[in-house]
Formats: structure tokens, sequence, C-alpha cells
């Protein structure tokens, strides 16, 4: 057969034994192509390079020139193995089984299908596409073998396509063999080649499993003319040159994925004449179309805005060039609102591939100790992308040792947190894992051995563009008499990013010149607050003023108590339908504001810190001197809680109805509370030690504690919000104020009876209860608002048939609850049900025969006997899982 000559020259790097780097974009590459090339009539030293030629008038390695201008984020790699049909001593003496096996360990060692969500892409030519499939059938055998082999696992995760160009997936009679020749000096390659395309079906057979498996994109082409070949022959002892005109791979052996037929012979097939061409635009098409890797995206990817990569573009450079090179700990120290948390999710966005383990914690100042926020670690951890779960054989936190770690601590404030991260260092010991940490003071960073980089203002030009990206985004343009208010309005900004993106947000849909002079103006009054946080949040409540009363409510709500809980934005809308009549456009407000993040309902709500911070001052009278809103740990200002207690508030203003009053005396206060979170630990003032139950937990009493008797609870005539997570008795329930909407109860509650007597059943719209509850009363089809119900360990043997007259009832669970037998026939009327969990529901065998009602039904997930058995769930329900 008549190949090209070899290639000249060409810049390539040899990263391993047997591949080569013909491109290399010099940053973190987003695509790793790579080229297998075919068999070959003689020994050629590149047949790397020499089987990829074009074939037009200017000669060149197209892979290397050609894919790269269309694909600047590509690495391009080639392969080169023993291919030669005739023997000599050092060639044509491997089978496809040891090349394969070799290029495995060769293309490992080259960092290819390393990194989780870095895709691959193979391409082979005739042979090489053989090589390509017992590549992948052996690695995959050898995988399943070896479970700990994770390498070889990440390589065929990573593959997202295939493209062949003439390979005989089914065999060729006439492959290299033209007219039954015989060659001089055949290789046993030859032969081998021959029995495999004999019984190409089976490994075909073997590879297309694994296509399906892996979720593999295929695609090729095939030619359809003959191939003009010359081979020196043994005809009759004496030496002879053959030349023949064949088709070497027929369409039927070609023909496979998404395949079409050029107008080529087998040669030209791979080396085509210029970049118009058919072949070369097919394979084009292809990398286009697979250059992301989508089932391997990491869940923990972080979201950050557009404009984030240019606003601090050399310190992203600067760090990113540390992390690579040492120390293990970088820090990034500067005020709120500055941009150090976009700048810690940029730079694990960019080096999170490269590491086996990765772990982001946001918001580490909620965490006040180390047993804290090494749950937070242990609970967040992920693997290739995908979160780890603790338990039985599945991960535990000595796994971690001398496996690369990429961990950032977000937002840092004692020295507890400085404590973890050196211990987690210490049990990682891997000189490869990398450390992330934010933080507002630097004297908490002195005992940290890391390298230290202040985040600094925005300067002029930079603030300039990020404000006009959220007050006039593409294509918009200001009108002229908007144009001279802008870099006023920047320059009140101060350069911090937070209050550039609020404010340019606020102004975004607003074309009256007088409502710009306003802004102004407010933003000036900031100026003259003196401490730094002070003046920030002045400058971001400028955008909360110009709420809607429900508006203000609704985020006063979600920064004081839904953000950074437990609870859902869904279980948070349903308590806002009930209480402010709650309509979509109300929460898109706070997301088209930049007042929130735009989460899904299933997730928790989520907001800037600062924003939090400045919901939480509102909700405790900040600047008013009005009263606490929310009562939790963290939200009642203490002395002993630095980061909420101001000063110039005096104690007195807080616990009384009268702000001039000093009166500490509970009773005068407590009416005005309208979120009460109560977990384990929170200082309690028991008088009567009949009415509350603890676990273990003995209640800490100090003199600026936030103290609470519980038999006062039925005193707080405004609460609306009740999240206990301690034991509470019996008499409790009865003294619940009529507003509450949502309720989380633990503890010795045996019936409903009193919250519906007291009038309760006409707000709630969230019930939380664990507790050994033995009956559902009838009336319990009086709850008409409620949209979330949670049961755990109660000890009910059954439903009423009243519990299928729940109109607005659309998320259900039941954990634990190991007496429920069954469910109520009435039980498909609940027309608004869109999930529904039975979890270790061990007693319960059956779902009742009008389940198929539930139209809404969107989720299920069952767990227990009844998994086992319910063969109909999948059917009334697709996305049913096992739980």
């Amino acid at each position: 057969m008549s190949l090209p000559p070899a290639c000249s020259a060409t810049s390539t790097s040899r990263l391993s034994d047997s591949v080569y780097e013909l491109y290399n974009p010099g940053v973190e590459s987003v695509l790793d192509v790579v080229f297998f090339h075919g068999l070959q009539s003689s020994h050629t030293s590149v047949p790397h390079l020499s089987t990829w030629i074009s074939s037009g008038s200017h000669k060149e390695v197209w892979p290397q020139t050609w894919i790269p201008q269309e694909f600047p984020g590509a690495r391009i790699l080639s392969v080169e193995y023993d291919a030669s049909i005739s023997t000599s001593p050092t060639h044509g003496r491997l089978d496809l089984y040891l090349t394969a096996e070799s290029l495995m360990h060769n293309l490992i060692f080259a960092k290819v299908g390393q990194h989780p969500w870095r895709p691959v892409i193979l391409v082979g030519h005739s042979y090489g596409g053989l090589v390509i499939k017992q590549l992948c059938v052996q690695a995959h055998f050898s995988e399943s073998l070896h479970r700990s082999d994770k390498q070889i696992a990440r390589f065929l995760n990573s593959v997202t396509g295939i493209f062949f160009y003439g390979t005989p997936h089914h065999g060729s009679s006439s492959f290299f063999t033209p007219n039954g020749t015989k060659l001089k000096d055949a290789s046993p390659l030859l032969d081998y080649v021959k029995l495999l395309c004999a019984d190409a079906g089976r490994l075909h057979e073997y590879f297309d499993a694994l296509r399906v498996n892996y979720k593999w994109s295929i695609a090729g082409v095939g030619e359809s003319r003959p191939t003009t070949f010359m081979l020196v022959s043994d005809a009759e002892s004496q030496n002879a040159v053959a030349v023949s005109r064949e088709m070497i791979v027929v369409e039927a052996s070609a023909r496979y994925g998404d395949f079409t037929v050029e107008h080529e012979d087998h040669i030209s097939l791979c080396q085509p004449e210029s970049r118009t061409s058919n072949t070369y635009i097919r394979l084009t098409s292809f990398l286009q179309s697979n250059k992301v890797n989508r089932r391997r995206l990491p869940d923990n990817l972080q979201t950050v805005p557009k404009m984030a990569m240019s606003l601090h573009s050399d310190l992203l450079v600067e760090v990113q060039k540390i992390l690579r090179t040492g120390p293990a700990a970088v820090a990034l120290c500067g005020m709120g609102g500055v941009g150090k948390t976009t700048l810690a999710k940029l730079l694990f966005n960019e080096l999170c591939a490269e590491y086996e383990y990765t772990c982001f914690i946001p918001r580490c100042t909620d965490m006040k100790n180390t047993k804290e926020i090494e749950d937070k670690v242990n609970s967040s951890m992920h693997h290739l992308g995908k979160q780890l779960t603790q338990g039985v054989e599945k991960w535990n936190p000595t796994d971690l040792r001398q496996q690369t770690l990429l961990l950032v601590l977000d937002d840092i404030d004692n020295g507890s947190h400085v404590a973890f991260l050196q211990d987690i260092v210490l049990k990682n010991d891997c000189a490869n894992s990398r450390y992330i940490v934010t933080c507002r003071d630097r004297n908490i960073l002195n005992s940290l051995d890391s390298c230290v980089f202040d985040v600094k203002f925005l300067n002029p030009e930079s603030s300039t563009k990020l404000f006009m990206s959220y007050a006039f985004p593409y294509p918009t343009e200001p009108s002229p008499s908007l144009n001279k208010w802008v870099p006023k309005i920047v320059a009140k900004c101060d350069g911090l990013p937070l209050t550039l993106e609020v404010i340019g947000t606020y102004l975004k849909t607003k074309v009256r010149e007088s409502i710009w002079m306003e802004c102004l103006q407010a933003l000036d009054e900031a100026k003259d607050v003196g401490r730094l946080d002070d003046k920030l949040w002045a400058q971001l409540r400028v955008s909360y003023d110009r709420l809607g009363s429900q508006e203000k409510e609704i985020f006063l709500d979600a920064a004081s108590f839904f953000s950074n809980s437990s609870w859902k934005l869904r279980e948070a809308k349903a308590c806002w339908r009930v209480l402010y009549g709650y309509k979509d456009i109300q929460w898109q407000t706070l997301i088209d504001l930049s007042l929130v993040y735009d989460v899904t309902e299933e997730k928790s709500i989520q907001m800037h810190e600062q924003l939090r911070s400045l919901g939480i001052r509102l909700a405790s009278g900040w600047g008013t001197g009005g009263r606490c809103r929310t009562w939790t740990p963290k939200n009642v200002p203490s002395r002993f809680n630095s980061s909420n207690y101001n000063e110039s508030i005096a104690e007195g203003q807080f616990y009384s109805n009268d702000p001039g009053s000093s009166s500490t005396d509970m009773g005068t206060h407590i009416e005005e509370v309208i979120a009460l979170r109560i977990s384990r630990g929170t200082p309690i003032e028991v008088r009567d030690y009949d009415t509350l139950t603890f676990k273990g937990i003995i209640p800490l009493l100090h003199e600026h504690s936030m103290l609470l008797d519980l038999r006062d609870i039925g005193q707080m005539k405004k609460l609306q919000y009740l999240d206990s997570e301690v034991f509470m008795r019996n008499e409790v329930g009865g003294k619940l104020p009529k507003n509450v909407t949502l309720l989380r109860l633990r503890g010795d509650v045996n019936n409903l009876h009193d919250l519906v007597d007291r009038g309760l059943a006409r707000s709630l719209a969230v019930l939380d209860l664990r507790a050994p509850l033995t009956c559902l009363p009838t009336t319990v089809s009086d709850f008409q608002n409620l949209e979330v119900m949670k049961f755990a360990k109660c000890l009910f043997e059954d439903l009423p048939e009243a519990f299928g007259q729940l109109p607005r009832l659309r998320h259900l669970t039941f954990r634990w609850c190991e007496n429920l037998r069954s469910l109520p026939e009435a039980f498909g009327g609940l027309s608004q049900l869109q999930s529904l969990k039975l979890k270790d529901c061990w007693s319960l065998e059956a779902l009742p025969d009008r389940f198929g009602n539930l139209s809404q039904l969107q989720s299920l997930k069952i767990s227990g006997e009844l998994s086992q058995n319910c063969l109909r769930a999948s059917e009334i329900c697709p996305s049913y899982k096992a739980w």
C-alpha cells in the first residue's frame, strides 16, 4: 500500500512512550482529542503524523494546524504504536491485545481522561479504530476486575465520543490482502488482523454494549472509491510489485453510528484536501457536539456572575499560579462585599478538575465550632465531581488520606476554623492538595501557614463596567439624560462589587431621571455612616427601601429565618401564600434586584452574606431601636455574639414594648416575636421542668443569653414561624398562637386536636412533626392551607379518610412510621400532591387502588418492604425511585 512520505520535522512534545502532544492551548484544556493511526505498509518513525497529512497543495498535519483554530481550548494528541504489516527485528511483532494494554498505561501517564469533567474524544483510522475498541473493552474488563483502579474508570467515564475513519467494524475479506497476494516478510500482525476481521462481530458486540453503558456518541465516514496500492510480494520466490485497486473496507462493514459515505478512497478518507472537505467538516461537527462532558459536570461547580472573570483577572491569574506551584494554602482577605467569595468560586471552578476530592463550604461564619464545620465538610465532600454520602460501604473521612484535595472555606472568622483547617491538612497528608480560605480579619490568619492576598476595591474603570452590565445589560444603551448620572453613582458605590450589582440592578428598569437623582442622594447619605460594614448596609438598603411592603416582609423572612436553614424555598412560598397572598412576581422582584439568588424550589434560599446580614439587622431593628423580629441564638443581639451585637441599641430597647423603657420583663416584649427557632443547646430558662424534655442537653444560662420560658410561647401573639428541635411535652402544642404558618415540633405531642381547636388549622401551611402521635383526628381536613406535611416516628397505624380532603397538600413525607399499615382510598383525592416519600415504613404493604388518581405526582420515593413489591409505582410515577 502506498502511504505519503514521512512528514517533515514538526513541533511535538512526547508525553509518554506512545503519546505525542500536537497542540497545547497553554491553559487548562477543556477538551482532549486523541488520534489513532491505521496499519502501515512499511515502518515509518512518524505514523502518528504521516497518517494525518492533508492532501492539498500545502502539506500539513491537519489535526495540529486546523483543529486548534476552531477549538483553541482543546489539547490535540496523537498516539504511535507498532502497526507495520511487514516484519523486521523491531516492528510488526505486536498484536492488538498487547498494543491496547500498552496504550492504556501511556494515555493515563499523559493525563488523558484523568480530569473528571474534561471530555475525551477518540479518532481512529482503519486499524486505529479497532485499537480504540480493543482498548476500551480491555479497560472495562480490567476496571471490573480491579475496582481500585480509579484511573481506568476515570478514563472510560471521560470519553464522550468516538469518530471512525473507514474502520472494519464487521470485518473485511480483502483487508490489505489484494487478490490473495502473499506479502514478503509479512508481519504476524497481518494474520492477527485477518483473524480479528473474521471474528469482528464479537469485539463489536462487546464494544457496542459499552457504548450504551457509557452513553458514548459514535460517528464515522466510509470510502466509496477503490484504493490503489502497491505491495512487494513474494510470488513464485521472485520479488515483484503487486498493483491493485480494491475496496479496502466496504460500506456494510464501516457503517456504525452517525455514518456517511464519502467520495474518497481508504487513504484519502483521513487526508482532507482542505477545511471545506466533508471528511473534515464531519469531524469538527462531531467535536462541537461532544466537547462538553454533560454526564460529568461536577455537582459542586459554583455559580458566578458573567462579569466576574474580568473584574479581578490579574489577581485571579496570580493566585492560580501560586496554587499550582505552592504553598498549599491561600487566603483571600478583604471587607465584606469586595468580591472574595466570587474570586474563591472562580478559583474553585478553574482548579477542581485537577483534584480527586473537592469541597466548597460557604458562610463558615455561621459555624461557630469545629464540630459544625467538620459535619458540613463531611456532608459536602465530592469525589470526581459527585457528592459522597457517609455510611457503610460509601465513604469515610479517612479516605482522604494522601488523596489530592481542593478545599475552600469561605468567610472564616475565628480560631476554631483555622484549627480545623490545620487538622484536615495533617489528616490529608498530601503535598499536592490545596486549600483556599476567605476572611475579613487578617489577624485570624496569623497562625495559618498561607500566602495572603488582599482583595482590593475595584478601580473606576472596572466599577463602571460592572455597574453598566447590570444597569444596562446588552444591548441596552443609556439615554443621554442618564449618562451623566452613571459616573456619580459609580463613585458613591466605593468600588464594592456587591453595591454596584445591587444598585445597578435596581436602576435597570428606571428611565426617569428623578429616580436616579433620589438614588444618588440616598447613597450620599450612606457616606456619613462610620463603620465600613454599616456603610455597606446603608448602601444596600437603598434598594430594600424601595420594595413594596409585602416584598420587604418576604425579604426579612428570607434573610432572618429561611436563609441558611434546612427549609426549602417551596416551604417558604407555602407560608407566604397564607401570610401575604404571595405571588411568584414578588419573589422574582427580589431576584431581579439581586437581593436573593435564583434557586429552584427544592433548594434552600441563598443570598449574599452581606445582604443576609442587612436583613437580620433590619429584622432586629438595626438603626431604629426596634425589637428583634426573629429569635435564634444567632439573631438576638448579645455581647457574646459579636457578629450581630450593636452597642448603639440599648438592651432595654430590644426587650421592651416601649423603646424608652429599660424594663427587661419578658412579658412586655415577647408579643412582638414573629419567628422563633429553638435548637439543641439554645439557652432556655426553665421554671417548670415538667414542660420540657432534653435528651442529655443541659440548658446553659448566663445573664446575656436569650432567656426563654417555653410556657410563654403562647404569649407570642404575632408568632408565624416556630422551628423547635428540642423535645417538648404535649402541653406546649395547646398553647400555640393562631397565626403560626410553619411548625416543627419534637416531643410528646400525641394528637393534633389542640391545633385544630385553637384555630391553628386555618393558617398552618407547613407541618413537620416528630412525635409518638397515635392518631390523626378526622378534623385533619380543616388544614385547608397545608402544603407541606412531614411525619417522623409516629405511632399511628392508618390515616382517616378525611386525609384525602387536603386541597393544597403538595409534599408529603413519612419517615420511620413503623406502625403505618395502609393509606386510605381517599388518598387518591389529593389532587395537588406532587411528591411523596415513604421511608422505612415497614408495616406498609401496598398502595391504595386510587393511588393512580394522583395526576400531579412528579416524585415518588419508597424504601422498606413496600419498595420491593411496588411494581405499580413506576407506572403511576415515571420518576419513582426505591429509596
